[in-house]
């Protein structure tokens, strides 16, 4: 059996997959399986992963029709045959000691989980390293507070954990979809950081980070963050108070959709925004937030946000 089982969702990444798949073949561990799962490519992405694996039968490659990103790993998934499992993205890359600085944090830890720190590598060749304190032990709070960042292709967990929490990424999500899942995982898991930049996260023209917003596909972000608060909190946890922890997650999804808010209006879905405000369920969140915890210029959008003052909303666009 292979020690890991490696997610690999593709799609349109002709130009980068090569180089992706290198990252992985030249890890320092090599009892791995990469299991590559082709979203429905329409560029040459297929036959440049064909033409890479041919010699090497730890890559498997999988192909199916257009399902999204979540779709794909959830067949990684399912496929998996290792004791650990890793994700990382077609167009993204691991250091080479990647897998081997995640492993021994196992073999030295009592963790199901272990997460190193990443960087922005931009298309202009410019990179960013990971800013975030790295937190180890039970960091749900932590991670649901923001104080850390932990990115999807920067974690290794135990294929057991998300097995018995029967953990799969939301099919149909279109942002946000990332965060659930750690949500989820994090809640339940016994984690250790591995305090080093051992991830690649390549921010290209087009991605999701560099597309225009559009607030009906990035409303999926805030659903997700719902779904995982409800998630949590339905989940057993005889060390925690579940009335403190509803209150710190009711609180961040709601900083969730202040923020979201703001964007909407400024970016001119001010009908939009009014409606989602006056939403009884999304209201329902709003209640948990507290202005007074808010830093100084949030407060000021908070104000803008919640005045309903159209002239107010109009001039949110020039601030």
């Amino acid at each position: 059996m292979n020690l890991v089982s490696i997610v690999v969702p593709a799609y349109n990444v002709g130009p980068f997959i090569r180089e992706t798949l290198e990252t992985i073949q030249k890890q320092t561990v090599s009892n791995w399986e990469a299991i590559i799962v082709d979203d429905g490519s329409t560029d040459n992405t297929v036959e440049v992963i064909r033409d890479f694996i041919q010699h090497d039968d730890r890559f498997r490659l999988i192909c199916q029709s257009n399902g999204g990103v979540s779709k794909a790993r959830n067949t990684g998934l399912s496929n998996a045959l290792g004791t650990y499992l890793a994700f990382l993205d077609g167009d993204d890359m691991w250091k080479p000691e990647f897998l081997e600085e995640l492993l021994a944090a196992f073999r030295e830890n009592n963790i199901n989980m272990a997460y190193c720190g990443y960087t922005h590598l931009y298309a202009n060749g410019l990179k960013r390293k990971f800013s975030y304190p790295y937190a180890s032990g039970n960091i749900l709070v932590p991670v649901i507070q923001g104080e850390t960042q932990i990115h999807i292709g920067a974690i290794m967990v135990k294929k057991e954990l998300v097995d018995r929490l029967q953990i799969q990424f939301t099919e149909g999500c279109l942002v946000g979809q990332d965060q659930e899942f750690i949500w989820k995982l994090v809640a339940a898991a016994m984690v250790q950081a591995v305090p080093k930049e051992l991830m690649i996260y390549r921010i290209r023209n087009g991605s999701a980070i560099t597309a225009k917003w559009n607030w009906q596909k990035h409303i999926h972000a805030i659903h997700g963050f719902k779904r995982a608060a409800e998630s949590i909190l339905f989940q057993p946890c005889s060390q925690c108070d579940k009335q403190e922890l509803q209150q710190i997650l009711y609180r961040r999804v709601a900083y969730k959709l202040y923020k979201f808010l703001w964007r909407m209006i400024k970016n001119g879905y001010e009908d939009e925004a009014l409606q989602i405000k006056n939403n009884k369920e999304y209201n329902m969140y709003l209640t948990y937030l507290d202005a007074s915890q808010l830093k100084a210029v949030d407060k000021v959008k908070y104000r803008i946000v919640f005045s309903e003052n159209e002239i107010l909303w109009k001039l949110a666009r020039l601030l």
